[in-house]
């Protein structure tokens, strides 16, 4: 299904190593109008080409480098959930109308002005073009139940959805939200996804040079003053030049970053330990991968008795896990990280390890139990498989490639019984909406037939407004209601760990690193 193949390229994310970057710093250039000076030259590393210069059609992590620094989106999104401004300066927000307005002297690319009615039409785009768009005005609001115009003397664009939807402000400050100038959305898709197209780029940079699958230039665009405001948004000098160079893989990248090539590299694996202890480093670490298991509760699986979930939630352990992947990430307590919004942080509510008493239920029982390798080659599958054979459970272990699980596990009525789940977003709404509603075969994302109508109806409830106490106390309710029912195990992060040398800033907004605020410091 399309949402499914969203997931699954979201996932390969994390094959390819999302937002596999590093910069080396140039000379100081003349000033920029952010209203700081520009500095020199930033490299960029990726181990992955474009597939995609479309923001709307972004799939992987290099995608997401490349459109985030071409498209600005209307907001941000700062830790804790705090929206910031981008295009921007100010919104209010209701359940049904959220009304946004932009900044004076917006400018494209090309130099023409960015107007309301310019917003609106990519906005529009969007609608109807990502997937992504589902979860920005919701599935009850799709096609032309979400309202979008503008008003060009205002400076204002105006979202009004049929069904009360509190996430539009979330989806806005998404990188596939991001804004296409007129002269983008007049060449056409094909057009916007194989390449930069002059006069499209709404955001900091615009595009010099193209190699494919070699190396990219971006150039800093005169007269942009629209960065998004994150309180953690370093003091220094935007890059006057970008240049985003692909290489083979992170060894190659921390190998380029040790001999001074670059000045920062993200790294996933264990090439981060080069750098441990070297005053001349800094190393800062955010969730990259936020693991948990699931079940396949269609009748006839285990899964459907929640006898056989407690006893599995009992073979497993968390930190266990996390060991798989030498410890460095963190233990869960619901299915996003404690950097969410609103995320549960009661460990009163987990089913506590205990092998013996999980064996009283699991002796005998066949599971089959599937996973990606994409990470770590599916190491953290192995583990649980292991720790419920220890647990007396027959297991059959299937470590899938990813596009191969994906579609058994996020697509189609599978012979599965357990998956852990590698989910990247680490947003509620978003990894939640694979717990309810339709299964993938009828048009949903319920991959699993879960039917938890006490988080069912918080979800809608914690969706539907837009005010954040009232949020927070739904989103504490749907999760408990997840966890006591062991419908879902929380396991542990695989973390991704930003490697820099000293004189490159970035600011890590709600624990992700945004490409566009680097800084060159010294």
């Amino acid at each position: 299904m399309h949402r499914s193949r969203f997931l699954s390229g979201a996932v390969t994310v994390a094959a390819t190593s999302l937002l596999a970057s590093a910069c080396t710093t140039g000379s100081a250039g003349g000033p920029s109008s952010s209203g700081s000076k520009s500095g020199g030259t930033v490299r960029i590393g990726v181990t992955s080409d474009v597939t995609s210069f479309d923001p709307a059609k972004g799939a992987g992590g290099t995608d997401y480098v490349m459109t985030s620094l071409l498209y600005q989106p209307l907001i941000g999104q700062d830790d804790g959930g705090v929206f910031v401004a981008g295009l921007a300066e100010t919104w209010t927000s209701t359940p049904t109308k959220t009304t946004l307005t932009l900044k004076k002297g917006l400018t494209c690319s090309d130099g023409s002005s960015l107007t309301a009615s310019q917003v609106v039409a990519s906005l529009q785009r969007y609608r109807a073009a990502s997937a992504g768009a589902l979860l920005t005005f919701g599935a009850a609001n799709a096609g032309e139940k979400t309202t979008i115009t503008g008003d060009d003397a205002a400076r204002t664009v105006s979202i009004t959805t049929a069904t009360p939807w509190g996430e539009v402000l979330s989806g806005l400050s998404g990188t596939g939200a991001g804004i296409i100038c007129k002269a983008g959305l007049d060449a056409g898709t094909a057009a916007l996804a194989q390449g930069a197209v002059k006069g499209a780029a709404s955001g900091p940079y615009e595009m010099a040079t193209a190699r494919r699958g070699a190396s990219y230039e971006l150039r800093l665009r005169k007269g942009f003053d629209a960065y998004p405001r994150f309180a953690s948004l370093p003091a220094g000098k935007p890059a006057d030049t970008l240049r985003i160079q692909i290489a083979r893989n992170e060894s190659t990248l921390a190998n380029q970053l040790r001999t001074g090539a670059l000045d920062l590299a993200p790294i996933t694996g264990t090439d981060v330990t080069r750098f441990t202890g070297d005053a001349g480093y800094v190393i800062r670490s955010a969730p990259f991968i936020r693991n948990y298991i699931a079940f396949n509760q269609r009748p006839g699986h285990p899964g459907a008795d929640p006898k056989v979930r407690n006893a599995v939630a009992q073979a497993v352990s968390a930190t266990a896990f996390n060991k798989v992947f030498g410890g460095a990430g963190r233990s869960m307590t619901s299915y996003v990280d404690e950097t969410s919004a609103c995320v549960s942080t009661d460990t009163s509510l987990l089913t506590a390890t205990d092998p013996a008493a999980a064996r009283k239920t699991l002796a005998g029982v066949t599971i089959k139990l599937e996973g990606s390798n994409a990470v770590a080659g599916g190491a953290g599958n192995s583990y649980v498989a292991e720790a419920l054979r220890t647990a007396g459970a027959d297991v059959k272990l299937t470590n899938a490639d990813n596009a191969t699980w994906a579609t058994d596990v996020t697509a189609n009525q599978g012979d599965w019984d357990v998956t852990v789940f590698p989910l990247i977003s680490g947003l509620l709404a978003r990894g939640g909406a694979y717990f309810l509603g339709p299964e993938p075969a009828k048009g949903g994302l319920n991959y699993g037939a879960m039917k938890n109508t006490a988080f069912a109806e918080n979800y809608v409830a914690a969706t539907s407004t837009t005010d954040r106490n009232a949020k927070c106390a739904a989103w504490q309710k749907a999760q408990e209601a997840l966890l006591k029912a062991d419908d879902v195990i929380p396991l542990a992060t695989v973390n991704v760990h930003y490697v820099a040398r000293k004189g490159v800033s970035f600011a890590m907004p709600a624990g992700s690193l945004t490409v566009s605020t680097l800084r060159i410091t010294g």
